[in-house]
């Protein structure tokens, strides 16, 4: 029997995301189909010990082996060193000890958030045949979504001197050693409910930039130079692939502008979300007509571009439902707008069925967008930006989109 090792960042519940559900469709149904499979995945845990030090952990999940890369010296939403990102001896230690162990036919990478990209390195030394698929930029982008800050598309690296200046608004990943003795001692979730109302409370007494987005105190942590030599070190492991995995042609045009030259093969993204989506009947004309967000809190996913041009609409013809975020403290009671818990995914049935079109109103270039696909196979309708990956599902004849 073949076996396949998936090396990657990402676990349900830990993490969500449609990324989170390709990739767990995918190698459930790779296992279905008689591939011993096995999962060297990473999610942002750290209540294992004092110390924080890396180590991997042992479980099962669907009948499927997860060795999980447990305190990760990588932080999310944080500065990390780029350098550390290309190499982290610990964890490189850690993948040889897995490659020893499974010894697999071959490697299949996904997101590297919290895994050193030397890792490409190792798997490629050793002859093992490997792909990747790119769910985001963070190959090419240490902030991920190739955004200027998180606000603004990114078109100037300016050899990493836009790093230095977009990743200064986030705080340094070196965490307090309170925060790793209350994450030892406190169950998961009662750490992660407590750092909740905490970062909540904090962020009251915090000057806003603009209603929706509280960026910290500026620290610059890291050069240029080591920025510069970031990109260069993914992209020259990116190369070393035997394919690289895109779902759109213009994700495929934007790495391939940044210097990966390898194999990259364009393949739609699915998941089994999809197969259990059942199509809605048509609406009939009453109002008012509801629109329905499901795409995050980033702010890379347009929200606030969404709520302005929601704004401008007869309030008593349409209503706005938003899953997944808070009400923002400068929310104009006069919007018919309903913010809701974020969903489980077997609830999208209900979701779809709760709204009359869907709106993607992305700012950065969307690799693909599957909650789009989601809504269009409930037969809902779906207005989404000329951006990204989302052109190559949603077509217009007009061409016409926000």
């Amino acid at each position: 029997m073949p076996k396949v090792l998936y090396i990657g960042f990402g676990i349900s519940p830990f993490v969500r995301g449609g990324a989170i559900v390709y990739q767990e469709a995918l190698i459930e149904g790779i296992n279905a189909c008689g591939w011993e499979t096995v999962c060297f995945f990473s999610a942002p845990r750290y209540t294992n010990n004092i110390t924080n030090k890396p180590h991997l952990r042992t479980w099962y999940k669907n009948k499927i082996k997860y060795i999980e890369l447990c305190n990760p010296p990588y932080k999310l939403g944080a500065q990390n060193n780029p350098e550390q990102q290309c190499h982290e001896p610990v964890i490189e230690n850690l993948a040889m000890k897995v490659l020893n162990d499974e010894n697999p036919d071959i490697v299949h990478f996904h997101e590297l958030q919290m895994h050193p990209a030397s890792i490409i390195n190792i798997v490629s030394d050793r002859g093992i045949p490997s792909l990747k698929t790119m769910h985001n930029y963070y190959d090419i982008c240490p902030q991920r979504d190739l955004m200027y800050k998180g606000e603004e598309p990114c078109f100037d690296f300016n050899d990493g001197k836009q790093c230095t200046e977009c990743l200064a608004i986030l705080p340094n990943s070196k965490g307090s050693f309170r925060k790793r003795i209350a994450g030892t001692l406190l169950p998961g979730w009662l750490y992660r409910h407590l750092s909740y109302f905490y970062n909540t409370i904090k962020k009251a007494g915090t000057r806003k930039t603009n209603q929706y987005m509280t960026p910290h105190n500026k620290v610059t942590s890291y050069s240029s130079d080591q920025y510069l030599y970031r990109r260069q070190f993914f992209v020259k492991n990116l190369n070393r692939l035997n394919a690289v995995h895109c779902s759109s042609l213009r994700s495929a045009d934007i790495l391939t502008a940044y210097g990966v030259l390898r194999k990259i093969k364009i393949i739609p993204l699915s998941a089994h979300s999809i197969e259990q989506i059942s199509p809605k009947p048509l609406r009939d004309d009453h109002h008012p007509v509801v629109f329905g967000y499901i795409s995050g809190k980033n702010i890379s996913r347009g929200y606030h571009v969404l709520i302005d041009a929601f704004s401008m609409l007869d309030q008593s013809k349409a209503k706005l439902i938003i899953w997944g975020m808070s009400k923002p403290e400068t929310f104009s009671e006069h919007l018919n707008l309903e913010f809701r818990e974020p969903y489980q995914p077997g609830q999208i049935n209900q979701i779809l069925k709760e709204i009359d079109v869907g709106v993607i109103p992305s700012i950065w270039e969307e690799v693909f967008g599957i909650i789009g696909v989601e809504c269009l196979t409930a037969r809902v309708p779906v207005i989404g930006s000329d951006i990204g990956g989302i052109p190559s599902w949603l077509k217009n004849e007009d061409r016409k989109s926000v």
